[in-house]
């Protein structure tokens, strides 16, 4: 018997692989599945060939649907029970709660085959945040999809999986039952101190990397280096670039501020190993962004946003918290670079955090969620 998964992806993984992000076995732990297929909702896909990482060793498959919304979804529902009964997976797995967690829980209740869905955000928090923002549109869809989508699929589906403890009051809330925590997984061979470092800068130098957005945003940080003798190199792109530019040029940081707009997953660990601090403010944000763990994992100290107090995440022991104040920020970078055995430390516990949540350790935990859910269905 062929072991085969259904995977419902949140974004086009055409989005992934022009971002770098495809990461290995990311939809086959262990290599355990011999057959990926996932199911794409979007109006552009991928070929498979471009993208066969994320399936291991497994064939994979890509069947692109087209775009499916608000508006249409339920007219889904029948083709996508089809082609799944077609393919007869051992198990359906979606990553988020909304279309593709509806779509996933209707076939898997009319196939009888387990269903996971896995949450990598508060969705909550993100209806909450557009209502603060006046953005009603938004908020009124988040509200439809909250009561219609989300609710039912997280209390029909076998497992949730929440990649931050942060989520696990939001999943509890909805319903969900079987809930477990599998932070997302970091390949520590690619981001290892063991790696051939090379020199990008001339000074000590904090590096930021993510989207360029109102909820992560740098002026903090940017603020923060004005009166310090060290560089800031940020990587990354989005609707706050040209604002951010604006900012460098305006407190004359030109030579001291750089900005890539894009670095592949693949090529990110020297540009992390080659810095001395890692620094990401967090605005109406919670949980633990990708780059957090990739920095750990080269050994880099985390400055970040305090979170809040209701809950604790596995590396809140490695960072360093500090509020969104930009002197809050130059006062933590000062004293990691002023104290060498302060930051020895620092870089201690983020090796050990990184080996406690290494990719083959989530991995594991993922598969053995998946054996679980066969053995008892």
């Amino acid at each position: 018997m062929n072991r085969k998964l259904v995977v419902l992806p949140n974004d086009p993984l055409l989005d992934y692989y022009n971002k770098g992000e495809i990461k290995s076995r990311y939809f086959n732990p262990q290599n355990w599945f011999e057959e990926i297929h996932v199911i794409s909702l979007f109006d552009h896909e991928i070929e498979p060939e471009k993208v066969q990482k994320l399936a291991g060793n497994a064939v994979l498959k890509i069947y692109n649907f087209g775009k499916v919304n608000l508006s249409n979804y339920k007219s889904y529902e029948k083709k996508i029970i089809e082609k799944i009964s077609e393919i007869n997976p051992q198990i359906i797995r979606s990553f988020n709660p909304r279309i593709q967690g509806w779509l996933a829980v209707k076939a898997s209740q009319k196939l009888d085959i387990p269903v996971v869905i896995s949450l990598h955000t508060n969705y909550e928090q993100q209806k909450q945040f557009a209502k603060e923002q006046g953005n009603y549109f938004q908020f009124l869809k988040f509200k439809y999809s909250s009561s219609k989508l989300e609710k039912f699929s997280l209390q029909n589906s076998n497992s949730v999986i929440c990649v931050y403890e942060f989520i696990v009051p939001y999943a509890k809330k909805m319903g969900a039952s079987d809930i477990q925590v599998i932070y997302n997984k970091v390949d520590l061979e690619k981001f290892s101190t063991s790696i051939e470092k090379k020199k990008f800068f001339n000074k000590p130098t904090v590096i930021s990397v993510g989207r360029l957005i109102k909820q992560k945003n740098r002026k903090y940080i940017i603020e923060a280096i004005k009166d310090l003798d060290i560089e800031l190199l940020i990587i990354g792109d989005g609707p706050q670039f040209d604002e951010t530019n604006q900012l460098i040029h305006s407190l004359d940081l030109e030579e001291r501020v750089k900005i890539i707009k894009n670095v592949s997953n693949e090529e990110l660990a020297p540009y992390y190993l080659a810095a001395d601090i890692f620094a990401l403010p967090m605005q109406d944000l919670d949980g633990i962004p990708i780059p957090f763990l990739e920095a750990m994992a080269c050994g880099l100290p985390v400055v970040t946003t305090k979170h809040s107090d209701s809950y604790s995440e596995i590396t809140d022991k490695a960072v360093v918290f500090v509020e969104n104040k930009s002197i809050e920020f130059h006062n933590a970078f000062k004293e990691i670079l002023s104290n060498p055995d302060y930051k020895k430390q620092l870089v201690t516990k983020s090796l050990e955090v990184a080996k406690m949540i290494n990719g083959d350790i989530m991995e594991e935990k993922e598969l053995e969620l998946y054996k679980k859910l066969l053995k008892n269905n």
